[in-house]
C-alpha cells in the first residue's frame, strides 16, 4: 500500500522515473550484499538439488561467462544463471528446490501453450534464474524475456505480455569444471556458447553490455511471455 501511494504521488509531481531509479539502486545494492555473502552457497545448493535426483544443472549466461573468463563470479554481478535441458527437467522441480532452501518467486511462460521457460528462485536473498533449454536441429535454445515496449510490468502481464527473444547455442554435451571450490557442469562448447550469447568480444569485460551492439545469436521471437509471481 505504501509503495502504491508513493508511485501515485511521484507520478503526480513528475518524479516517478527518478523514484524508480532510486528504488532500483537500493534494491540492487541489497542484492549485491546478499550475493557476496551467499552466492557460492546458493549455486552449490542448486547443484546439489539436481544431483540428488540424477539431473544435470549447468552454468549459464553471466555465471558461465564468469567461470570461463574470470574463473570467478563477474565482479558487478548480483544474481546467478543456470540452465537445464527441458526434456531432462527434474520431476516436481519446484518442490525439490524448496527442500534445499529455495523460495519460488516468479515463473515465466507462454500463455497459449503453458510452456514454462524460466523460473526465478531466491536463496538467502540471492536470486538465481533457471532457464529451460529446448532442442532444435543442431542447436539448443532458451527464451529470454524483455521489458514491455511501453507498459509497466503489471500492466503488460494483464494485457499483451512481454516481448522475448530466443538465445541459440550449439547443441553439446556437458562436463564438470572446478569453479569456486566445487565441481559444476558447463557446456563442452562453452567458448562458442559465450560468443553466440555475448558476441566475439566476450573476453573483454563490458559493464553496460548491450546485445544490440554485438553480433550474437539472440534473435527476436513473436511469442509473448507472461509471468506468475508467488507469495513471499
Amino acid at each position: 500500500m505504501v509503495r502504491k501511494i508513493a508511485v501515485w504521488l511521484t507520478k503526480k509531481i513528475g518524479l516517478y522515473h527518478f523514484f524508480v531509479r532510486i528504488e532500483t539502486k537500493i534494491r540492487e545494492q541489497k542484492m549485491r550484499k546478499n550475493f557476496l555473502l551467499y552466492g557460492k552457497e546458493c549455486l552449490l545448493q542448486a547443484d546439489k538439488a539436481f544431483r540428488s535426483v540424477n539431473a544435470k544443472l549447468f552454468l549459464n549466461f553471466g555465471t558461465l561467462l564468469g567461470a570461463y573468463r574470470e574463473q570467478n563470479f563477474i565482479q558487478h554481478d548480483f544474481d546467478l544463471d543456470v540452465g537445464y535441458i527441458y526434456s531432462e527437467k527434474p520431476e516436481n522441480m519446484v518442490e525439490l528446490l524448496k527442500q534445499f532452501g529455495f523460495s519460488h518467486k516468479k515463473q515465466f511462460f507462454v500463455k497459449e501453450t503453458g510452456l514454462i521457460t524460466e523460473d526465478m528462485f531466491t536463496y538467502k536473498g540471492v536470486q538465481i534464474d533457471f532457464f529451460a533449454y529446448f532442442v532444435k536441429n543442431e542447436d539448443f535454445y532458451c527464451y529470454v524475456g524483455r521489458r514491455h515496449e511501453t507498459k509497466s510490468a503489471a500492466e503488460a502481464n494483464k494485457t499483451d505480455g512481454f516481448p522475448c527473444r530466443l538465445s541459440y547455442v550449439p547443441a553439446t554435451e556437458f562436463h564438470e569444471i572446478d569453479f569456486i571450490g566445487h565441481r559444476f557442469y558447463t557446456p563442452d562448447k562453452a567458448k562458442q556458447w559465450l560468443k553466440d550469447i555475448y558476441g566475439a568480444s566476450f573476453m573483454t569485460p563490458i559493464k553496460q553490455w548491450n546485445e544490440f551492439e554485438q553480433k550474437t545469436r539472440i534473435v527476436f521471437h513473436n511469442e509473448r511471455l507472461y509471468r506468475k509471481e508467488f507469495a513471499k
